[in-house]
């Protein structure tokens, strides 16, 4: 039976780059294993060396009964990478006894309703040169066809009493061609979209508020029109706006570098001269309560200089960040991602592509080459739409700060 499916018009060509992938999937990342998969393997298995590599590749963790993980070696690696980097498991077994995990990567499904949605993860390298050929932006299809099990195993699934019970669920196409419109209006600089989407999400909070849920698709829809009729007012907006750079980083990189990979971190630092410096406050009510904050110290001069690289490296070419970014959200639901409503999750969007930028910007210089790009862009993709530590941080963040208004999130973002 075939499924109704909303996917990019570029997924179909989608094709692991296997051994030539510098970036693997199979490093340094959990790689989940059901007990049925496991035994599955185990009695399929034939080859002494692929038995002598099975015996100890798995972990068991307490509480975690129906499922397993694949042990990393001294590399950080899948056991079962061969020396070409290509998977030992799809060798000895076949393709359809992978973890379900592993063959749907980079595949980010969604069921909502009786309908499906698939879009790709930008933490995989062949996604983000796919998405460097999209010169006119991304564009979604509707096509019917037979999903695989493994797609469909791995989609989250919004069920129509999700639905009923909570009236946001209610716009989420609607949310998706609002992301479109904005993220993808080139009379914009891609940081002023993201402030755009603010003023367009701060407005559909207050209708779902006031639950005038029937005003908001017209909105949406009236909305793109006017950011193209009237851009000279809009534009007006960031003449006013005060780009403390300074500010920016501080808070990119005390919340979210900590998270990256050690590669980044080094990277960071190193661009910028970045030192951090943790202390423990005391609350002056209660002196058990104790709060480990972070002082940061950097080269301003060094961060402007590596903005001014990023910008040049980026001319001619700047589809290629904005087409990143809005695969990114939408394969993480957008405005849906986290609980507590459309503003929480736009300020949580903010955070993510200022952070995001802000990574890339330190990794790359003017003269780097696409392939520079697509290797960094991926890297930090895996910490930003698939950490769930980042996620938590930042939920975390948005409760204890007070700081997520409109005008304190466009700094951020332009």
């Amino acid at each position: 039976m075939k499924d109704i499916v909303l996917q990019p018009t570029f997924y179909d060509k989608f094709s692991c780059l296997g051994s030539d992938c510098k970036n693997n999937c199979c490093t340094d990342w959990t790689i989940y294993f059901t007990k049925d998969e496991f035994r599955n393997i185990k009695r399929k298995m034939h080859s002494e060396e692929f038995k002598n590599i099975f015996q100890d590749a798995f972990e068991f963790k307490k509480g975690e009964n129906d499922r397993c993980t694949i042990k990393f070696d001294e590399n950080k690696k899948c056991k079962f990478l061969d020396e070409n980097r290509l998977c030992k498991i799809y060798q000895e077994v076949g393709p359809e006894n992978m973890s379900w995990v592993c063959q749907i990567y980079p595949r980010i499904g969604i069921h909502y309703l009786d309908n499906y949605e698939i879009f790709l993860s930008v933490s995989c390298e062949e996604v983000i040169n796919l998405l460097l050929e999209e010169k006119d932006g991304i564009m979604l299809e509707i096509k019917e066809r037979e999903l695989s099990p493994a797609e469909k195993k791995g989609c989250a699934i919004i069920r129509a009493s999700g639905v009923m019970g909570n009236p946001i669920f209610h716009f989420w196409n609607d949310s998706k061609i609002l992301l479109l419109s904005v993220l993808q209006n080139r009379d914009y600089a891609f940081g002023e979209r993201m402030v755009l989407l603010g003023f367009a999400v701060q407005k559909i909070q207050e209708m779902v508020d006031n639950k005038k849920y029937s005003d908001v698709p017209d909105y949406i829809q009236t909305f793109a029109r006017e950011l193209e009729q009237h851009k000279e007012i809009y534009k007006q907006f960031f003449d006013n706006i005060e780009k403390d750079e300074k500010r920016k980083a501080l808070q990119t990189i005390a919340y979210y570098l900590p998270n990256c990979g050690k590669n980044i971190q080094e990277k960071v630092a190193e661009r910028i001269d970045l030192k951090k410096k943790a202390h423990i406050v005391i609350s002056d009510e209660n002196a058990e309560q104790k709060k480990l904050t972070m002082n940061i110290e950097y080269n301003t001069q060094k961060y402007l200089d590596a903005i001014a690289e990023f910008n040049e490296f980026l001319k001619g070419k700047e589809y290629w960040l904005e087409n990143v970014i809005l695969e990114g959200f939408l394969a993480t639901k957008g405005l849906y991602r986290i609980s507590g409503g459309f503003w929480h999750n736009y300020a949580g969007m903010i955070m993510i592509y200022s952070a995001y930028l802000l990574m890339l910007t330190c990794c790359l210089h003017k003269d780097s080459t696409k392939e520079e790009f697509v290797y960094y862009a991926s890297e930090i993709g895996r910490v930003m739409f698939h950490n769930d530590t980042t996620l938590k941080s930042l939920e975390e963040h948005l409760k204890e700060t007070e700081s997520d208004t409109l005008a304190y999130l466009a700094v951020l973002a332009l």
